[in-house]
């Protein structure tokens, strides 16, 4: 199940990051009532949503980061990203942030694709083509609340991070690491892609290791329910993205 929040995703007006938070865990508890376990799993800003929403609960089977982001600080991030903020601080806030090359991807065939297709629309394979400095400022509020929130997430946890992202450095994954409880944790380093590790050049890795880490996850939790009672059930895996 993709989920779709409201001020979230690229073509609706920025909403407060408090929103997403509540409109997810919304989300989660209506489908408590069919499932019996709940995986998250969430690429760059929504991997840094997911991480807010389960440090809040407390029925989170496991949760799947993908280039989570606490900080813009990769190396393609232009050196005037912080005059951004400032801007917005003293009320010029009617701008968009453009999406430039590498575009998140390190395969330059599908970088090329991505480019030619940003001249004719608006989305792409990794998003939208601009962000609202709305979305950048609700943005930053959320990555500062899940840095202080990543102690309380005891989920079992894997985490996917390149070693190259272009949007932000192996901080933000090292930061979630050295803070959350998890018992069990897994941790991937990928060496041959940048931020959207998911299309790039390393993609059946990590779709082989998402499907990997939640089933057997999922089948630790299943096997501690009573069936007799529960055996309609099913697990619900939320997928999160962000633009």
């Amino acid at each position: 199940m993709v989920p779709e929040i409201d001020g979230f995703l690229f073509g609706l007006p920025a909403s407060n990051y408090q929103g997403w938070v509540s409109n997810l865990h919304h989300i989660i508890d209506e489908q408590k009532e069919c499932c019996d376990v709940i995986n998250l799993a969430g690429i760059s800003m929504g991997a840094t949503l997911i991480t807010l929403v389960a440090s809040q609960r407390t029925d989170i089977s496991s949760l799947v980061l993908m280039s989570p982001v606490l900080k813009y600080d990769g190396w393609s991030v232009p050196f005037y990203r912080p005059l951004l903020d400032i801007l917005y601080f003293l009320g010029f806030r009617n701008w968009e942030y453009s999406e430039r090359e590498p575009f998140g991807v390190k395969n330059i065939d599908l970088r090329r694709r991505i480019g030619e297709k940003f001249k004719t629309s608006k989305v792409s394979e990794v998003g939208a083509a601009s962000i609202s400095a709305r979305h950048l400022h609700e943005a930053k509020g959320l990555m500062s609340r899940t840095q202080e929130s990543a102690f309380n997430i005891s989920s079992r946890l894997l985490l996917i991070q390149s070693v190259e992202d272009d949007t932000c450095s192996i901080w933000s994954a090292n930061e979630i690491l050295a803070h959350v409880k998890s018992e069990l944790r897994r941790v991937i380093w990928l060496g041959n892609s940048y931020h959207i590790v998911t299309i790039d050049n390393e993609r059946e890795i990590v779709l082989n290791e998402v499907l990997n880490f939640i089933s057997q996850t999922s089948a630790v939790e299943r096997h501690a329910i009573d069936h007799s009672d529960n055996e309609n059930r099913k697990v619900l895996k939320l997928r999160v993205g962000y633009e």
